[in-house]
């Protein structure tokens, strides 16, 4: 399982890549269908954080904090994290990189980047998850259950990719 702000790195970049860059609205759309992907073709997280409620749909709310700066604006190419921690065996400050995105799961992640790559308005993404059964169960800035994106996307798939 990664963090949530190391995918969303990935996805930033790869957007990029393939010449459809996302805002920061899109781009917490972009994680919740990552997850609910995830969940579906491999039955486990992506990513720790919880999905949260908001009124413009999904969010994982420390993504949006870091990235809440660019307003509208896209995102532009992100560089890999580096955590800094105290090592008390050493007694110093030592830096983590963040784990490396496997192969499998950066093919779930460009998947759905590229399946939602059409879209240029990120509202489209929002009116769809609020037609969506995990939204509307859930009630406002409340945790989005992953067992309950699980089953949805898992009955209906052809909601997942586009």
């Amino acid at each position: 399982m990664y963090k949530a702000l190391d995918v969303a790195k990935y996805a930033i970049n790869y957007s990029n890549v393939i010449e459809s860059p996302v805002s920061n609205l899109k781009l917490q759309k972009l994680l919740y269908y990552v997850q609910a992907a995830t969940l579906v073709e491999k039955g486990s997280k992506c990513f720790e954080e919880p999905i949260i409620a908001w009124e413009y749909g999904p969010v994982i709310i420390d993504v949006y904090q870091i990235y809440r700066e660019f307003g509208r604006n896209n995102i532009p190419n992100q560089k890999e994290s580096k955590e800094m921690i105290f090592d008390f065996s050493k007694m110093k400050i030592v830096f983590n990189r963040s784990k490396e995105i496997i192969e499998s799961d950066k093919k779930i992640i460009d998947k759905i980047v590229k399946a939602y790559s059409s879209i240029k308005n990120p509202f489209e993404l929002v009116k769809k998850t609020h037609q969506e059964e995990p939204w509307i169960k859930t009630r406002l800035n409340e945790e989005i259950d992953c067992n309950l994106i699980m089953k949805y996307y898992k009955r209906n798939p052809g909601k997942l990719y586009g």
